[in-house]
């Protein structure tokens, strides 16, 4: 036998999951976000330089031993860039136009 003021309990009751649920939906979310854009930009926080690594920007490689887009991710990726894009090289210099120009 239920009551009028039970089903207003049960219903109000879905009403707050429903927004938990959304809640941690938004918060979770905003944190998958955050954390994810925090590993696009490493010149900022890092302070890398083209003088450092000429082309760093361009590195594709997979993550090493749990380093991405780091200190120690571009000194071990360094020797490949440099053999595998010999021909955007100038003066120890990276050629950024020349490489735009062939892959934009």
């Amino acid at each position: 036998m239920t009551t009028k003021s039970h089903e207003h309990l049960k219903r109000s009751d879905m009403i707050v999951h429903n927004k938990l649920v959304i809640l941690i939906m938004i918060v979770a979310g905003s944190l998958v976000a955050s954390s994810a854009y925090s590993q696009v930009r490493g010149e900022g926080r890092y302070g890398f330089s083209e003088r450092d690594y000429p082309g760093y920007n361009y590195y594709n490689y997979p993550a090493w031993r749990g380093h991405f887009r780091d200190r120690m991710y571009y000194e071990h990726y360094r020797h490949r860039f440099y053999r595998q894009h010999r021909r955007y090289f100038r003066d120890g210099r990276f050629d950024n136009d020349r490489w735009e120009r062939r892959h934009y």
